[in-house]
């Protein structure tokens, strides 16, 4: 019986001593900018050339490994299409190409096909490589997903918003800022 009463004793002097208070937030919990499909400046070309166009100057940031990888990049690139009036996806395979790592790209509808980008060839300037279109070889690869989201809203609520909350990144930040007028 002295068990129980040492054992309350004990947790009264932890509450009291104030080691289990309130635990403390370092960071501001992730979340998504609203608005965050906001203005929308219509590309002039929809065609895949139009893509390949728009992203062949690659983006901003390098690719970091579980910082700004392949999630994040994907987000950042559905975003920065569906701004210019592109239809895109989000792709997510757990064993990509029957592998053992997980991946994320983009799918772009453009009637009447569906074409995919791999975002993380962007950081090479690869844009040609990075644009994967069904008479490719590899086109079977990225078709082959576990889950495939119409935006942001849809892939954070199976998944981690930390996982694509490139608008955290700095050098990438300012790009969203100023799509939303500020």
């Amino acid at each position: 019986m002295a068990k129980p009463k040492i054992c309350a004793l004990i947790l009264l002097c932890v509450i009291f001593s104030g080691c289990m208070e309130n635990p403390k937030t370092i960071a501001p919990p992730v979340t998504i900018p609203s608005p965050y499909y906001a203005k929308v400046d219509t590309w002039p070309d929809h065609s895949i050339f139009g893509v390949e166009a728009m992203i062949g100057s690659g983006i901003l940031r390098r690719y970091d490994r579980n910082v700004f990888d392949c999630s994040e990049m994907a987000a950042y690139l559905e975003w920065m299409l569906e701004k210019h009036g592109f239809d895109t996806k989000i792709c997510l395979a757990d064993r990509f190409a029957n592998g053992s790592i997980a991946h994320a790209w983009v799918a772009v509808d453009i009637p009447p096909r569906r074409y995919y980008v791999e975002p993380t060839a962007l950081n090479t300037g690869g844009f040609v490589f990075s644009t994967i279109k069904p008479y490719d070889g590899n086109y079977k690869d990225y078709s082959r997903y576990d889950g495939i989201y119409d935006d942001i809203y849809e892939v954070t609520r199976d998944n981690p918003i930390s996982e694509f909350d490139w608008w955290n990144e700095p050098q990438l930040a300012y790009n969203f800022k100023e799509s939303q007028g500020g």
